[in-house]
């Protein structure tokens, strides 16, 4: 399962989907998505994915954000991109930019720590995995990698 953390730039709340990070005051955000792959496996060793939940409103009047991401899985690896949502193709782009940082390495999270985040009301309504784009392959929409 892939999971997406999306920060806004708008003074907005947590909630179900990309459209809680817009608001009718700020309709083309700065938004960062944090991304990491994971395989959920049955083992109590493995991570624990409520240690990445929702930390709360922020105390401070700053802006809302999770307990903490993930380690041990690589340097993230930075670009510029667009949201993925499966409405969107070679051919029809996403007004929304992001700066997607995505880590190289698979991370090993315990299906147990889903059932108790799942359990504590995630904010997020998260409760079905969520479509994607087809994957881009026209050269000249691709930038170089290294």
């Amino acid at each position: 399962m892939e999971v997406h953390w999306v920060y806004s730039s708008c003074d907005v709340s947590p909630g179900a989907g990309l459209g809680a990070c817009l608001s009718e005051s700020c309709s083309d955000p700065l938004l960062r998505v944090e991304a990491q792959t994971f395989l959920v496996v049955n083992d109590p060793d493995a991570l624990d994915f409520t240690q990445f939940d929702y930390a709360g409103p922020p105390s401070d009047g700053g802006f809302h954000q999770l307990l903490a991401l993930p380690t041990g899985t690589g340097t993230p690896v930075v670009f510029r991109g667009s949201t993925t949502g499966p409405s969107y193709t070679q051919a029809i782009c996403s007004p929304l930019q992001v700066t997607w940082s995505v880590r190289p390495q698979c991370g090993r999270v315990d299906v147990s720590s889903l059932h108790r985040w799942a359990e504590n009301g995630n904010i997020f309504d998260e409760t079905e995995a969520h479509g994607v784009r087809q994957r881009v392959t026209a050269p000249e929409l691709l930038a170089p990698t290294q």
